[in-house]
């Protein structure tokens, strides 16, 4: 174990790393970041324990962090984890009522806020929060109820440790002597696809084993730069995004606005962002459209330098360097990639090694336009309950198309039905408050996934579907919508597609678009229209989508084409209810909010 306790892991670094910088943060758009050194987080992290003891938590109190990401996300987590206190993070996307749902589950004594508009899901709730004793709120405007004793500001927290701190100085001591290894270091409950979420619970070694693991399969270094924009309140940002690199000495830079990681990348100076693959498909959509627009001369220049760098990308992945036809292309490679790859790199993240994608399946082709752009996408695979990865590629062990192997402790096997099952350390004890969950989520021992996947013969694992969303059609076929899904969604018109056909002769889908495309490609056809709703019904738009299904699904088979769609006037959103906070689409919502268009599409 490289520590015996989250808390010890963070405290050790900032005794070696005292000047070093830690976090980087901009309070405006506009400004300049801010530095936050491990001395002055170590601090911070002292006086937010101190000032939570003063309240009463004690060791196992449950404390929940509703905000999006920022530095004062992980100062507060760690000083719960050095008490023995348990996190409970919730995605600041939640309506009210889920939020109730969470805080009174997890029986949450304290929730951390991050402003007046978080506050007020509390407030409204509070006699129905029985178990809530304290508001704690990081942004302070100044109209704060100041007539509440239960609220009160993460300023005035830290003021409380600084006086209980002066008063004890061996507070630290006593916390570590607490903290045993399988502790419960914090409950975070699944976004939910279906039903209430469930909350998986968590030990300071579940996180240990992975960040001991990840230290092996896939090394960064102190000089690493993180850019942390995915929610902390997700499994996937928290251990890879912020336990990781402290574990490794690195600086994270924080961007809570998605309209800024364009910027973000570039003014950062990233080395390492952890990314979901609506994220990419993005950057890759942006890019395609960029480059419809460059002159005869220059969209050859590129298309050349293109072909050249995926010859190379092929010679690496099947290990061939050494014919005189590999030497040649590497040699053109560099030529190309001088003149043409380098600027285009500059313009998206000048300093970035790699991405690392997670959270949900990857297109092939997208990870293969990174690549051979010369921007690796490193995708891994796990759940909450694996927390987080369970497989990962490597920087020089890869296979595109796949997730990589497992972690060096973590062992995997496919059942008879497909179901991939794993079991190790880092796999979590149960769900909380739920054992029924907990008992069905596992078989002899082994984590049952509920994903469908295959293994090749070197190991690398490769998720074919979701075992609940198989569609079986009426001929019995099974057929595995999410392949179709991604493909299509390379398409930069198509923001999301929903394949559907269980039980019937024929598949359908519900496609929402990229609007601000579609105005631009009905202004180049002299379409006069600028509402959603007219141009979804719009012919030549219909005709257009139609088209690059119908080239985008081309290699799959007879049975595996869209036969009919629908065109949704708005995309799904989270507030709409279609997607879960880490934008997978609740397919199950998705079709009994449309059963009306879905019917109509089977007459």
């Amino acid at each position: 174990m490289i520590a015996k306790n989250l808390s010890e892991l963070f405290f050790n670094q900032a005794k070696g790393l005292k000047n070093k910088v830690v976090f980087k943060y901009k309070l405006r758009r506009n400004e300049p970041y801010r530095s936050v050194k491990w001395h002055h987080a170590e601090r911070n992290v002292y006086e937010l324990l101190c000032g939570l003891i003063e309240l009463g938590l004690k060791k196992d109190d449950k404390v929940a962090i509703l905000s999006d990401t920022r530095y004062e996300w992980t100062l507060c987590d760690l000083a719960i984890l050095t008490i023995g206190g348990v996190v409970v993070p919730i995605y600041p996307s939640l309506p009210e009522t889920s939020v109730d749902y969470i805080l009174n589950d997890s029986q949450t004594k304290i929730v951390i806020l991050e402003n007046k508009g978080q506050l007020q899901k509390i407030r409204g709730s509070w006699q129905n929060l029985p178990h809530i004793k304290y508001a704690i709120v990081i942004d302070d405007f100044g109209d704060l109820p100041k007539n509440d004793p239960r609220i009160i500001t993460l300023k005035d927290l830290k003021d409380k440790g600084k006086l209980s701190f002066s008063k004890n100085p061996n507070i630290l001591k006593e916390c570590f002597s607490k903290i045993n290894t399988k502790d419960v270091a914090t409950i975070i409950y699944t976004s939910g696809t279906t039903g209430n979420p469930k909350g998986v619970i968590l030990t300071h070694k579940n996180i240990l084993s992975v960040l001991e693991a990840l230290h092996i399969a896939q090394p960064v270094t102190s000089s690493d730069k993180y850019l942390s924009f995915l929610p902390l309140s997700h499994v996937f940002e928290r251990v890879g995004g912020q336990f990781y690199a402290l574990s490794s000495g690195s600086t994270i830079y924080y961007c809570s606005n998605i309209d800024q990681i364009g910027n973000s990348l570039k003014d950062s100076g990233a080395t390492i962002m952890l990314v979901v693959p609506r994220i990419l498909e993005k950057i890759h959509a942006k890019l395609n459209v960029e480059l419809t627009k460059l002159s005869g001369f220059k969209k050859k220049l590129f298309n050349f330098a293109f072909s050249v760098s995926k010859r190379v990308l092929w010679i690496k992945l099947d290990k061939k360097y050494f014919s005189f036809s590999s030497i040649y292309y590497f040699f053109l490679y560099y030529f190309m990639d001088f003149l043409v790859l380098r600027g285009i790199r500059k313009k998206i993240a000048p300093q970035l090694k790699y991405f690392i994608s997670g959270g949900a399946p990857l297109s092939k082709e997208i990870a293969e336009y990174f690549y051979v752009i010369g921007i690796p996408i490193i995708e891994g695979y796990g759940l909450t309950e694996t927390t987080a990865p369970a497989c990962v590629n490597r920087k020089n062990k890869l296979k595109l198309g796949t997730v990589g192997i497992t972690l060096p402790n973590v062992e995997i096997k496919i059942a008879s039905d497909g179901e991939i099952l794993f079991k190790g350390p880092t796999i979590f004890s149960g769900y909380y408050n739920n054992e029924k969950a907990t008992t069905e989520a596992f078989e002899d021992g082994w984590f049952k996934t509920g994903d469908i996947g295959e293994l090749d013969s070197e190991g690398f694992l490769k998720i074919t579907d979701r075992k609940k969303d198989i569609i079986v059609n009426s001929s019995g076929k099974n057929i595995a919508p999410q392949n179709i899904e991604n493909v299509v969604k390379t398409s930069p018109y198509i923001n999301n597609i929903v394949v559907i056909g269980d039980k019937k002769k024929y598949l359908s889908a519900l496609v929402t678009l990229d609007f601000n495309l579609i105005l631009e490609f009905a202004k180049n056809h002299g379409i006069n229209e600028s509402d959603t709703n007219t141009l979804s019904m719009n012919p030549e738009i219909i005709k257009m989508v139609s088209d690059e299904i119908r080239l985008k699904t081309a290699p799959f088979a007879d049975y595996e084409q869209i036969v009919r769609f629908t065109i949704l006037a708005h995309d799904f959103t989270i507030d709409t209810g279609e997607l879960t906070p880490t934008l997978k689409v609740k397919r199950r919502f998705v079709q009994d909010k449309y059963k009306d268009l879905i019917e109509k599409m089977y007459p």
